[in-house]
């Protein structure tokens, strides 16, 4: 069953981030592996920072870029991100919701469901969500969403021994 686009709440934006972002962006993605180290195992630096290439995060604020990253907020603020890239998969080239995260104060307001309706259905043809299998949490909000969101199709991936993926076709039904 799909559900008609509906329109966000008044109070998110979900807009493109942009090169004046890129410190912004790097900041909420440490908090973004801080909490990730509760299936990723990741460490500190010893800069007391996670692996986090500068030069990688400013490719996602490029204005023409292939990969892009979107900015969430509430009311004004600073809520969360999600990383847009295109990947190869299979014979081609496929777009992945790459990471999606929202701030735990924001989380179950329908933010991050929000964002999915307003960036995948922007883009043609067929997306990859891939979840970390130790990622519990993510999987369980994945495997809701995608039976509300209105895509045409949602298809188990290919068996990956770190993640599970879902194939979605993100042409929105008339």
């Amino acid at each position: 069953m799909t559900v008609p686009l509906q329109p966000a709440d008044s109070r998110f934006g979900i807009e493109r981030a942009t090169r004046a972002d890129q410190a912004l962006l790097f900041r909420m993605l440490q908090f973004y592996y801080f909490e990730a180290t509760q299936w990723s195992g990741e460490d500190l630096l010893n800069t007391g920072l996670y692996e986090c290439d500068p030069a990688g995060v400013a490719s996602y604020c490029e204005p023409d870029g292939v990969d892009a990253a979107w900015l969430l907020t509430v009311d004004g603020q600073a809520a969360g991100f999600v990383l847009v890239e295109s990947i190869p998969f299979e014979s081609g080239q496929i777009r992945e919701l790459a990471h999606l995260f929202v701030m735990p104060k924001y989380r179950r307001l329908g933010l991050a469901e929000a964002a999915t309706r307003k960036i995948v259905p922007g883009h043609a043809g067929p997306w990859l969500i891939a979840v970390f299998r130790k990622d519990e949490h993510a999987l369980r909000y994945w495997q809701g969403a995608l039976t509300r969101l209105p895509f045409r199709s949602v298809q188990p991936g290919p068996h990956h021994e770190v993640f599970h993926q879902f194939i979605i076709n993100g042409d929105v039904p008339d």
